[in-house]
Parts: C-alpha cells; structure tokens; sequence
C-alpha cells in the first residue's frame, strides 16, 4: 500500500515510518522540517507541508496523520490552529485518499474509577480536560462534520511509549536526582499505555477494515499497569545504581501546582492520583484487536536506546533527541 504519514520527524511519525516500510509499503512523509534527518530519506520520500495552512497531498490508500502540537501546558489558543485548523487542512489534502486515519488522544477524557468508554469523550466536563484534550477533541468534530469519504477511523491512544519516546520517559526520568527518586504521591493508580507497536498493529487492523463510515476506538496494552510498578521497573532498567526512594505528599504536589512550582500543574498531580484505564471492548469486537507487546517486553530495548544516545543525562537534560541515528535503530 501507499502511506502517507503526517509528523514524520516526531517521534511517533518516525516510529510509524520505519514500522510500514519494514512491512513492505510505499511511504511518503510530511513535516515542518526544510531539512529532514538523511536516515528518513532513505526509507520514504519526503513532503516538507505546514499543516498551518492549505498544501496539497498526491494519490495515496492510508492517510495517517499524526501531526500535532503536543503540550499540555500550551493554552488553547496556542492549539488551535496546529491541531484543529491543521486536521482540516489536512483532511482536504487528503482528499486522493482511499482511508483517513486521524491519532488522537486519551487526553479528550478525564479519569474515572471505571474502565473509560469511547462514548465519554464530549459527555463530561469538558472544561476540566487540559487544552490538549480539548483541541484534539474540536479536531475530532471537524473530522465528524467535514469528513467526505467512506472510511475513516479516529484512535485515541493512552502514553505512548517505546524506543524514541521523548515524553513519558523524560517526565518520569526528571524525577530521578542523586540517586534518589522523589515519587509523587504513592502513584499506585491503574493506568493504560500504548506501545508504538500496538498502536502500529490497530492502524494494520484500520487499513485492512471493511467497516464504513467514521470509526472511533480506544487504543493501548491489553494489560492494565499499575504505575508505580511501571516506573520502578523503568528506573531500574535504566540506572546501574540502587535508586532509593523519597515520596511527595500530594499536599505539598497541590501547594506546588497552585504555585506553578517545579512543573507540577494540577492537571499533572490529577494524573498521578486518579486512574486512567481505557475501555478496550469496541477495538477488539469490530477489529479483533489484541496487543503484541507488552512495557516488560521494552524495557530491554529502552535500555539499549538510552545507552545509545547519551545516557539518562541526555534525557534529563532535554536535549534534542537523535530519533533517527543509525547507532540505535
């Protein structure tokens, strides 16, 4: 199949591309970059598109588009026009093409004691989702409202992790100092991951689908995790060292957050103390999904990835990430 994949140069993007040319396909790659890294011109040809403003897309059976602005601490009108007006621009760019599938995200939901359904997304209160959750939830609606063709599929993953993550790895990583990790609270809550190779193993689902119209599905692990434990087993991959631990009273994570100390944001302390598990029922009754890889199976990999680039430091210290070095990939 041809592929095209929007946000190439990103972490996701990029973890997409190599995953559907080593299955074989045509990949074409869309991003910001006037200069795009040499190893993704050696896997796809590549489209340099401001997804801002109008621009054009050739003929293609997938279009996957990925592309966004990813803070959660950027207000919504920062938002807006990447991840809203850009879906729509993106959509009509895509118009020669067969299938539409638009990355969305868990952040259109809150927490809940309960596993989370798809209908949930827009039924709760909205003006407590972060202005993430809240602009991939208006780019969803434009998909709703302007969609034109006969498929089209809208995911909506949870954490995504793995080799090339500079996200969740980094956030949990800037808690370890002088070996001692300052855990937030007791971090004991259920949560949802996802893997890129299961989120790429849905997308396979999507593309191989007959089912009409436009499809809304939870994507993550089969497993539920409990975050400590997650974390724990990171860190200990990660560091040759013993790392002792120090909680932090969610107290002092709420004085912290009220005062906009250390980057905690209650939306931040929120997601440390309250589950986050996605309902994954819809996914697996029409698509038959079931996830090939679990975070055990990637901590050996994350290891390696981190030794290659530089060590935890080089995490910790946000430095612009090598995502395409040869060394590790």
């Amino acid at each position: 199949m041809r592929i095209i994949i929007t946000g190439a140069t990103g972490a996701f993007g990029g973890a997409m591309v190599r995953y559907f040319v080593a299955k074989g396909h045509e990949v074409i790659a869309t991003g910001r970059d006037n200069n795009p890294p040499k190893e993704l011109l050696k896997l796809a040809k590549y489209i340099q598109a401001d997804i801002c403003t109008p621009y054009e897309l050739p003929e293609a059976d997938i279009c996957i588009h990925s592309a966004a602005y990813s803070d959660d601490k950027a207000p919504l009108k920062s938002l807006y026009t990447p991840n809203v007006v850009g879906t729509r621009n993106t959509l009509k760019a895509a118009q020669n093409c067969d299938k539409f599938i638009y990355i969305s995200s868990s952040s259109v939901y809150l927490p809940d004691s309960l596993p989370i359904q798809e209908e949930m997304a827009g039924n709760q209160n909205n003006k407590l989702l972060s202005s993430y959750g809240q602009s991939k939830l208006l780019a969803e609606e434009v998909i709703e409202n302007e969609f034109q063709k006969e498929q089209c599929f809208i995911l909506r993953p949870r954490a995504f992790y793995g080799v090339g993550d500079t996200q969740i790895i980094p956030r949990i990583l800037k808690l370890v100092k002088n070996n001692q990790f300052s855990r937030p609270g007791k971090m004991d809550i259920k949560v949802s991951m996802t893997h890129y190779d299961n989120m790429a193993k849905a997308i396979e689902l999507c593309m191989a689908s007959s089912l009409t119209g436009i499809r809304t599905y939870n994507i993550a692990d089969d497993d539920e995790y409990i975050l400590i434990e997650n974390v724990r087993k990171l860190i200990k991959a990660l560091y040759p060292q013993k790392i002792s631990e120090k909680e932090i009273s969610i107290l002092l994570l709420k004085v912290l957050a009220f005062f906009k100390i250390g980057g905690f944001t209650p939306l931040l302390v929120r997601g440390l103390t309250q589950n986050m598990v996605l309902d994954l029922s819809k996914i697996k009754r029409e698509l038959g999904y079931t996830s090939a890889i679990t975070f055990d199976d990637t901590l050996k990999d994350l290891s390696q990835w981190v030794e290659a680039i530089g060590g935890v430091k080089h995490l910790q210290a946000k430095e612009k990430l090598r995502l395409w070095g040869k060394e590790f990939y």
